[in-house]
């Protein structure tokens, strides 16, 4: 990013920062709200940029030096980054004019904004050369992210609870935010039970009373189980499904009508039930995922059920995967430009028939192999050389060589210990695919081992 003059400001007073990112500082929203939902504004898309330019979530530990939030905040100041080229003459305007007593007049029918007024301005000391960013993506990238995002769901918290019919004994949907909710569960859809993903934190960002939604469930005689799961993170999703698919089965094996929800309904909740019908009713993830997605709007994370899917499968299984290849594997090395670089392992024909690999510009060379999960050695041929990386974990085999290795998928468990994954270099995607006769029989298997498990959870009653 390249240094520029910029203002750093608080309400009353402005001072320039001569180094560092142009940054605009925001006051924190009065009221949870759902930040995506400023795309669609068009007072922010004519005064502010045409562009699009995202509004993050706040982070009070990214703030220039020196900052402080103002007297009037909740003691968290937002930081947003943004190019002034996109900026249009009306908002050159509005920014630049220094009289913070006047309101900005707004799109007629426009929503009020729930933040305070804007307690500062930029001025055109600003580089046009200036460029914005999100989270440690450079520009292209997020320029990509924002083309893919075109079509995705967004949830409007203001809109209440929204929920849908899957079977009989399952109902999926978005948070609940009122007693009313509780009552229109109760009373309209029959539910008899809750199975909650969303965090208490999780959900007093969005102003929730998760005390008072409790209290209103026992009153209506309502099982409230509540098992957060971190929004979009695929990774705890896939740890714990097992856990979540085996509560719902027990939950349904006694006859209670459940309502399975998250914050927004279009993630977590509908995961979890498509992964229900996958592995307990013997249904291909691709008709489970098709028959939720066409009876409730949302967009699950399919690669997590499938990466669960094969987690679960290993977990009765013997040593490595009988059966087709389930992971797509790059592996990565980086060394110097010119090299001639093979992959070899207990993969490559026991050792006996190394990969060479394709040069990708600079020092990276890569190759792609599909494998089956398991554990295996690997080691790279540079030039003659039988080299490990660096860059990827490292273990010492039976003979006391050291050698690179790589353990392909996991073990589910129903009580997961979610672990910072071992910084590796290699990439590794997971394949969704038919499964097989003996695939399936495992599944079935692994599935009643979750029920089982979970059968000891003691279940209040209503």
């Amino acid at each position: 990013m390249e240094k520029f003059s910029c203002m750093r400001f608080r309400k009353g007073s402005l001072t320039k920062e001569k180094s560092g990112s142009c940054s605009l500082v925001l006051e924190r929203p009065f009221s949870p709200f759902p930040i995506h939902q400023l795309y669609l504004m068009n007072d922010l898309d004519i005064l502010f940029n045409r562009g699009r330019v995202p509004i993050t979530t706040w982070n009070k530990n990214i703030c220039a030096s020196n900052l402080r939030a103002s007297s009037e905040s909740s003691g968290n100041s937002g930081f947003a980054v943004f190019s002034p080229k996109f900026l249009t003459s009306q908002g050159w305007k509005y920014l630049n004019d220094q009289n913070m007593n006047n309101q900005p007049q707004t799109v007629k029918n426009t929503p009020a904004l729930p933040f305070s007024p804007l307690v500062a301005i930029f001025t055109e000391e600003v580089s046009e050369d200036a460029e914005w960013a999100h989270g440690s993506f450079p520009l292209e990238e997020y320029v990509k992210a924002l083309e893919r995002s075109k079509g995705e769901l967004y949830y409007n918290h203001s809109l209440g609870m929204r929920y849908s019919k899957i079977t009989e004994q399952i109902y999926v949907g978005s948070c609940i935010q009122t007693e009313e909710d509780v009552e229109t569960l109760s009373t309209t859809a029959g539910v008899t039970a809750v199975l909650n993903f969303q965090s208490t934190v999780e959900a007093a960002n969005w102003g929730i009373d998760s005390n008072l939604i409790n209290e209103s469930c026992q009153k209506f005689n309502i099982l409230m189980i509540n098992y957060p799961i971190r929004d979009a993170d695929s990774f705890d999703m896939r740890k714990k499904l097992p856990f979540c698919v085996g509560l719902l089965l027990r939950l349904l094996k006694k006859n209670y009508r459940v309502y399975v929800t998250c914050t927004n309904g279009f993630d977590r909740s509908p995961a979890c039930v498509i992964a229900y019908l996958h592995w307990m009713t013997d249904t291909s993830l691709h008709a489970a995922y098709n028959f939720v997605t066409g009876l409730h709007s949302c967009r699950p994370d399919r690669p997590a059920i499938a990466w669960a899917t094969w987690d679960l499968i290993a977990m009765v299984e013997s040593g490595r995967h009988d059966g087709p290849s389930t992971h797509a594997v790059t592996f990565v090395w980086n060394g110097h430009e010119g090299e001639d670089v093979c992959l070899v392992g207990d993969f490559t024909g026991n050792w006996k028939e190394p990969i060479k690999a394709v040069h990708k510009g600079g020092p990276r060379y890569e190759v792609e192999v599909r494998l089956p999960q398991g554990k295996y050695y690997y080691k790279y041929i540079t030039n003659g050389d039988w080299r490990h990386s660096t860059a990827s974990p490292i273990e010492r085999d039976d003979r006391g060589n050291i050698n690179n290795v790589i353990v392909i998928g996991d073990t589910a468990s129903v009580k997961p210990s979610v672990q910072q994954q071992k910084k590796d270099a290699n990439i590794v995607k997971v394949i969704e695919r038919p499964l097989t006769e003996n695939e399936r029989f495992m599944l079935a298997k692994a599935a009643r081992c979750v029920a089982f498990s979970v059968c000891p959870i003691r279940l209040a009653p209503k």
